[in-house]
């Protein structure tokens, strides 16, 4: 992923231009989401069929990947899943100027839930700009980096009542004043190297804290 150049960019204004929230293409599977109300609710899948108003080799098939439902029949699922308070999209967002603290995210996302979509900026505009885009639940943010620094992207943040993320620094430095700024900006302050078990831990206290 080439670095773009935004020198020119003025993120807050960015930020006005995707404020709107897009609609995001659902991180969980069909069958897993079946599978998820089905065993919150107690349905079989001929019950499941009866609620949602479709046959019962419908149901079979979408728990067995055979298929996929309507996009009628996909807003159900995700309605019911919601009313049940089974999350069944869950956004993270990277920012962080060395690529790999985005790659142990993801492998720590894989392990910890399939709810999990992580995605990455490479710096701090571009990273402003995303999280006005994709609106991401919970945020892995670098504090030293060039240009926008972590406490600065931060600071931004803060200032964007509507955003409802929880910030989560990850730094390689051990300057207490450094790491006294960022814990008065964010949830927590994790220090690298990243471990994938505790990123695990932390993935899946966020996704509870949500439902």
């Amino acid at each position: 992923m080439a670095r773009p150049s935004h020198a020119a960019v003025d993120p807050v204004r960015v930020w006005v231009l995707y404020k709107d929230p897009l609609e995001l293409f659902p991180m969980l599977s069909t069958a897993d989401l079946v599978a998820r109300i089905r065993e919150r609710t107690g349905d079989t899948q001929e019950a499941l069929a009866r609620r949602l108003g479709v046959s019962f080799p419908t149901i079979n098939s979408w728990e067995r990947g055979r298929s996929r439902p309507r996009r009628g029949h996909r807003q159900q699922l995700e309605q019911l899943a919601e009313e049940l308070g089974i999350q069944h999209g869950f956004r993270v967002l990277v920012i962080d100027d060395d690529p790999a603290t985005a790659e142990i995210v993801m492998a720590a996302a894989g392990v910890a839930d399939g709810a999990i979509a992580v995605d990455y900026a490479l710096d701090g505009t571009t990273g402003l700009i995303q999280c006005g885009s994709l609106r991401p639940q919970l945020l892995f943010l670098d504090i030293m980096m060039p240009g926008i620094d972590g406490l600065d992207v931060a600071r931004r943040l803060r200032e964007m009542s509507d955003l409802d993320t929880t910030i989560i620094f990850v730094t390689s430095s051990r300057d207490p004043k450094l790491i006294a700024q960022a814990e008065r900006l964010a949830e927590s302050v994790i220090l690298k190297p990243l471990e994938i078990d505790d990123l695990v831990a932390t993935l899946r206290n966020a996704l509870v804290a949500t439902v």
